[in-house]
């Protein structure tokens, strides 16, 4: 049964007004409390318990603000009201009209008579068109009333950005410094994030106006948080936080209620734990790390007695980002000890170490050879990627935080690039526990090693004085740059362009990057201090664009094939003919001493075979090491596709060289892992224990 339109509209008119008695109830409840303020406040200062002082010109200002919002207010209520005995619009409208059309068909009866109330009737109707339009177009005087209303709103919220923005300004004067307070951006980014968030608890209305923002949020943090990465000077000047909330209010202004629902999660793209916190669980997780590895090269001394032993290890080593994105996401802010247990978890399900004991019988190939029989211990260490482990422990909201803070890198970027290059893929040794290349002995690694080629630019990553520009037994040739209680270091370098005592600029030239000191090959040693004590390089520097071998961007993670070249595509026929030939065994598993299609392969069994039946040289069986001594030692940016990539430290080896593949170019080589396929030579890993290129004689 369908109900009567006026009894509809009766209930509608009575549901507004009854609306409009709640608002106007709300209002003067709120008129009651600031006037009982007003009258507390003479009371508070004659006690002589006001600390503070009142501010007349903010004073004044708010009395502004608050004289706009009563004005809006009423001007919104005098639009809303329609008396119930008011006629409706509609019914003038349509009278209006009705009496318009009889009075031109009763001057159309007449006009024919006369020219000239002819043309005036129709003057008439073009005037009359004219206003309908204009009519149409602009609105009437309500639609007039409620523009101009909407213009007033929108002034008003400008204002109270500007003085809300002022006002942080004024309470915190150092965030004017031209040097950005890293404590102090997090303390208000902090306080920010975790009001919003208990509002959020407390609210369902806030949660689904979150939810429903959604995808178009996601977007916007992760366009405002590459143009702040790329403009770091910018934000050090105004001061992260506030420039934070101005983007994000104008590219939203439209949606002040989304703005303000969401403005935590913005605001959370900055780590928010203690800085010394996360270098510490960091720390905690590479020191595991540098164990496990020393377990591995200890091997042969903790289960002596075999007669051989046969190692297939997977990679040891972690994107730092993805364990800070991680901890961040779930526990927001965090201690070292107080994940101490999670880390030793997600470590455990990362790495399984198995030593499986076999006996085989030889011989007995010939009429005088005896069988005898062969005790293995095969060593197994199963590593699986993090990414994948923490992202199976993360509820949804908890992902779209860590993919948050995979796009901004945590915004602790104080410093540019010290290298025109995307470097993170390139990293050979990061910061923490590790065992030292030189002495084989366990370390603290105060630094971050990049593996790049020899007279690679480097760069003052900030503005500074050049405190020691000088040669040592360790850094080799190093610069250290001073600014403001910051110092980082560029060591291991082949030519230095400064000299102690120097200013220089961000982005000035400093030296090039050279073998010089105890390193073991071409790299960029960095680290970074400040007030003296050392910080994890990794999350403080910038990175630049472009890679060394044309690969396509590196990435903070590392780990892809980059890009594989087909055999057709190679210039050299030699080349062509080697790629194909390994191009075969691709899936065939790792075989300790193997060496043929038929046992399958080990690193130089492969190597070998694969030299030898494609016709491009003639290699018989050997070790990685006796593959390397047939060898001339090439330079990174020399080596060139068909050419030979040598490792070592993969495991304790007899020689320096423990594993070997063949060189494919643009960053790629083909090897026997487990099992024989393509890999990116420019992950932490490889490049931790990369030795030499070399080209068969």
């Amino acid at each position: 049964m369908k109900m009567d339109k006026k009894k509809k509209r009766h209930i509608f008119l009575a549901f507004q007004k009854r609306k409009r008695k709640e608002k106007m109830a709300a209002y003067q409840a709120r008129d009651g409390d600031l006037q009982r303020k007003e009258e507390a406040k003479p009371q508070q200062e004659s006690s002589g318990n006001s600390k503070e002082t009142t501010d007349p010109v903010a004073e004044k200002r708010e009395k502004k603000r608050e004289q706009a919002r009563r004005r809006i207010y009423r001007q919104k209520q005098k639009l809303q009201d329609t008396p119930e005995h008011k006629v409706p619009q509609a019914a003038i409208r349509r009278i209006r009209q009705e009496g318009i059309l009889f009075l031109h068909r009763k001057v159309s009866e007449a006009e024919q008579e006369n020219a000239a109330v002819e043309g005036a009737h129709k003057t008439e109707q073009r005037v009359e068109e004219a206003y309908s339009f204009v009519k149409r177009r602009y609105g009437g005087r309500k639609a007039r009333k409620q523009k101009k209303l909407a213009k007033q709103e929108k002034k008003l919220e400008q204002k109270e950005v500007q003085f809300q923005y002022e006002k942080f300004l004024k309470e915190h004067p150092e965030m004017n410094q031209h040097h950005l307070q890293k404590q102090f951006q997090k303390w208000k980014i902090k306080r920010e994030y975790q009001k919003a968030r208990k509002h959020a608890a407390a609210s369902k209305e806030a949660q689904e106006a979150v939810g429903k923002a959604g995808s178009t949020l996601m977007d916007l943090v992760k366009k405002s948080q590459e143009m702040l990465q790329k403009h770091m000077s910018l934000v050090a000047g105004m001061g992260m936080a506030g420039l934070l909330v101005m983007v994000i209010m104008v590219a939203v202004s439209s949606c002040g209620a989304l703005f303000a629902d969401t403005q935590s999660m913005v605001l959370a793209a900055s780590y928010l734990s203690n800085p010394k916190e996360i270098d510490e669980a960091e720390l905690h997780f590479t020191q595991l790390e540098s164990e496990l590895q020393d377990r591995i090269d200890h091997i042969e001394n903790a289960y002596p007695g075999y007669d051989e032993y046969t190692y297939n290890l997977d990679e040891i080593g972690h994107n730092p980002f993805t364990l800070i994105n991680y901890l961040s996401a779930v526990h927001t802010e965090f201690t070292a000890a107080g994940v101490e247990q999670e880390i030793q978890e997600l470590f455990q399900q990362m790495y399984t170490l198995t030593l499986t004991e076999e006996v085989e019988t030889r011989g007995g190939g010939g009429d005088d050879e005896e069988e005898y029989e062969v005790v293995i211990l095969r060593v197994t260490l199963t590593t699986k990627p993090l990414v994948q482990l923490v992202e199976n422990r993360m509820n949804t909201e908890q992902l779209e935080l860590y993919e948050m803070y995979r796009t901004t890198g945590g915004l602790l970027q104080e410093f540019s690039s010290p290298l025109n290059l995307d470097w993170y893929g390139y990293v050979s040794s990061y910061y923490g526990y590790r065992k030292n290349p030189s002495s084989g002995h366990q370390e603290y690694h105060r630094g971050i090693d990049i593996a790049v080629p020899v007279g690679t630019e480097v760069y003052a990553a900030h503005d500074g004085i050049v405190q020691a520009a000088a040669y040592d037994s360790h850094y080799g040739n190093y610069v250290a740059l001073e600014h403001n209680g910051y110092l980082t270091k560029y060591a291991h370098m082949n030519r230095l362009d400064v000299s102690a005592g120097q200013t220089v600029k961000k982005g000035d030239q400093i030296g090039v990057t050279g073998n010089s000191g105890s390193s073991l090959g071409s790299r960029l040693h960095l680290e970074c201090l400040y007030q003296g004590e050392y910080y994890n390089p990794i999350f403080y520097f910038e990175v630049g664009e472009g890679t060394l071998y044309g690969e396509g961007a590196t990435g903070s993670g590392g780990g892809a094939a980059g890009n594989v070249t087909p055999p057709e595509s190679y210039d050299d026929a030699s080349v062509e003919a080697l790629i194909r030939e390994a191009e075969k065994y691709l899936g065939y598993p790792y075989v300790w001493g193997g060496s043929t299609p038929s046992t399958s392969f080990d690193c130089s069994g492969f190597v070998c075979w694969t030299f030898t039946a494609s016709g491009v040289h003639n290699l018989p069986r050997t070790t990685a090491q006796g593959i390397y001594n047939q060898c001339t030692p090439v330079s990174p940016s020399q080596a060139k596709a068909g050419d030979i990539i040598f490792f070592t430290g993969t495991y304790n080896s007899a020689g320096p060289v423990s594993h070997v593949g063949i060189y494919c170019g643009e960053g790629v080589m083909i090897h026997c892992g487990d099992p024989i396929r393509y890999a990116n030579i420019n992950t932490p890993y490889w490049q931790k224990h990369f030795y030499s290129f070399g080209r068969l004689r």
